[in-house]
């Protein structure tokens, strides 16, 4: 069971991760044409664009972070999803939007990529405990 849930988050991540590449290239070339779905302003449309050229690497991220918290989900982890996740928004992703915020030449590109940063960050924290929780796993079954 324990290597057909490592298999699965894996997969999970490939199959992600394959379309998430797909519509990273998508946003990051054409988001002007995404936005212009939801209002035909053209200042809003360039803005929207201007966003989710910052906010484009967490569409591959993303798959990777969302894999590792179904693995840890499925194993009875469910506090230190929590944990990682609280630490992602309030000690990453919020303080860096702000920061991005408030520089004298602050654009949107800038503060979009305080998403994909923190989701980063949640990967790495994930990585750790990984390796921690197969140790354990490990030593459990020696």
């Amino acid at each position: 069971m324990k290597k057909r849930a490592k298999h699965a988050m894996f997969t999970g991540m490939g199959i992600g991760l394959a379309i998430g590449v797909v519509v990273f290239i998508l946003v990051l070339f054409k988001g002007d044409l995404l936005t212009s779905i939801f209002t035909t302003e053209k200042a809003v449309i360039l803005q929207g664009y201007a966003y989710l050229k910052g906010f484009a690497l967490e569409t591959i991220v993303t798959a990777i972070l969302f894999s590792m918290i179904g693995y840890f989900n499925g194993h009875y982890q469910t506090v230190w999803v929590m944990v990682q996740g609280l630490i992602q928004t309030l000690l990453v992703r919020l303080p860096l939007s702000y920061y991005m915020s408030i520089q004298t030449h602050a654009n949107l590109t800038n503060i979009g990529l305080a998403a994909p940063i923190a989701t980063i960050v949640g990967i790495i924290l994930n990585i750790c405990f990984y390796i921690y929780l197969s140790k354990k796993m490990k030593k459990e079954n020696a």
